[in-house]
């Protein structure tokens, strides 16, 4: 039983690398950053622009956002103004293209 418990907890760990591995944001590259729940789209407007980029499409709530900065350490921007993920923009079009579509 202890090996099968091992096996899990050791898969779901690797599953997790591989993942925040793939889906870390590229410098120059567009963002995909997530926000609080009930975030209005002002208030992540606001962020994007504290953070020093520029907004370039919400997602399926306002809390999700698809955003472009300049500098290379515009995911920790992200970070410091609010956001709780941020990951590459192209990877979370992939993952929730519907939800994208549905917006445009």
């Amino acid at each position: 039983m202890r090996e099968i418990a091992f096996g899990a907890v050791f898969s779901l760990v690797m599953a997790i690398g591989v993942f925040l591995t793939a889906a870390w944001p590229v410098p120059g590259r567009p963002v995909a950053a997530y926000f609080r729940a009930g975030t209005s789209a002002a208030q992540v407007a606001g962020a994007v622009a504290q953070a020093g980029g520029n907004l370039l499409q919400f997602g399926a709530t306002p809390a999700l956002v698809i955003s472009l900065g300049d500098r290379p350490d515009y995911a920790a921007q992200l970070y410091q103004s609010g956001a709780w993920l941020v990951i590459d923009g192209e990877l979370a079009r992939l993952c929730a293209s519907e939800a994208w579509q549905a917006r445009t």
